[in-house]
């Protein structure tokens, strides 16, 4: 006979889950013991192949799961219909509502995998899909009976509903932790292969991130340093003279000291809403904007023609046929450089170019802009 956990603290859990994920199968236990299941799991089947595949099961084969997310989701006839239905999150519903048993018991995602799985009577509620993903099938936590069980009733149906809002919340929270996370455990590799120091300040000059060149920087304190959390120039620096171009010691060495406001496509959340941009390169590489920019991401040689022809104000087209190159080479070649550099625009990577030439004035000017007429990546 199952133990059925005691609910209030069932919530407490399920509200820990979204800071301490290792939880999640802790609540997924839980509640299949608390709904009298054989098996439960709560999964977000992805869009694409390649995505993650989030799910944590409860007496759940894990190869089960994997083959469900790779094949059979798309013809999970329960969850095809909640889909069809439109159906809002915290809904709950049952196999037999929402398709008839004869017709499920025909369907090849019955006979071929769930029947050699012993799975047959079905629980479900509908949760949050994860921000920006219209996957096949929504994000759920579905409940199971094996073979020759009896549907769930009533009972389970109230234990559900007394727990859902809490599923609920907690779940939209985990999704929103997470996409945060990820963003910026992305935007710090990012950022860590550029070579230049780069730092990352809020609105009183505080340092919200730096680089490991930046890090370097600050340790040597030779032309930068941090005093009480905030990016100050280093007493070795001297006439700055109002511009960009910088003299560093005794040595008399040329850097350039660059800024820019983040972009307002920039997420506030990441790093607790970092403002602008500040990094610094050695005098003599600013040639052009454009080089400057394939030293610091390291462009492919590819990368850097198409980069130098789109900042010339070609369009993307006029490019690829000056380059002789086809237009899907064009575009996957601008997708790679808005990946290097983190832009995720054409007009972003356009006003990158246009601060970068105004920092040297021996730069000649770009011109301001290199769309396509909306025929591109953006």
């Amino acid at each position: 006979m199952r133990t059925r956990p005691n609910i209030d603290q069932l919530i407490l859990d399920i509200h820990a889950a979204p800071l301490d994920p290792a939880r999640w199968k802790q609540v997924v236990d839980a509640m299949r013991c608390t709904l009298n299941a054989d098996r439960a799991f709560i999964f977000s089947v992805p869009t694409y192949r390649e995505e993650d595949f989030w799910h944590v099961g409860s007496e759940m084969d894990p190869t089960t799961s994997i083959e469900y997310a790779q094949e059979f989701a798309p013809e999970d006839v329960w969850m095809l219909e909640v889909k069809r239905r439109k159906a809002e999150t915290g809904m709950i519903s049952t196999g037999e509502e929402l398709i008839p048993r004869a017709v499920f018991l025909s369907s090849r995602f019955f006979n071929e995998f769930l029947a050699r799985h012993d799975i047959d009577r079905f629980l479900n509620v509908l949760l949050r899909d994860p921000p920006g993903r219209g996957a096949p099938v929504p994000a759920s936590f579905s409940f199971y009976r094996g073979l020759g069980h009896s549907a769930f009733g009533d009972q389970e149906r109230a234990l559900l509903a007394r727990v859902t809002p809490h599923l609920v919340l907690a779940l939209d929270t985990f999704w929103r932790t997470r996409d945060l996370s990820l963003q910026n455990a992305l935007l710090s590799r990012t950022l860590d292969a550029v070579t230049a120091p780069l730092f990352l300040i809020d609105r009183l000059g505080r340092i919200v991130f730096a680089n490991r060149a930046a890090e370097t920087e600050l340790r040597t304190g030779e032309r930068l340093r941090s005093i009480n959390g905030r990016l100050t120039p280093s007493p070795d620096l001297r006439d700055p003279g109002g511009t960009a171009a910088l003299t560093v010691g005794t040595s008399a060495r040329r850097v350039i000291l660059s800024t820019a406001p983040l972009s307002e496509t920039t997420n506030p959340g990441s790093w607790g809403g970092p403002l602008g941009l500040v990094w610094l390169t050695p005098a003599h590489l600013t040639s052009s904007p454009t080089s400057l920019i394939t030293d610091l991401f390291g462009l492919t040689a590819a990368e850097d023609r198409l980069l130098k022809s789109l900042a010339g104000g070609t369009s993307l087209s006029e490019t690829a046929t000056t380059l002789r190159v086809s237009i899907h080479t064009a575009r996957t070649q601008l997708k790679s450089i808005q990946q290097k550099t983190g832009w995720h625009t054409q007009s972003e990577l356009s006003r990158t170019v246009q601060q970068l030439g105004a920092i040297d004035p021996g730069t000649p000017r770009m011109r301001p802009s290199f769309e396509d007429n909306g025929n591109a990546s953006r």
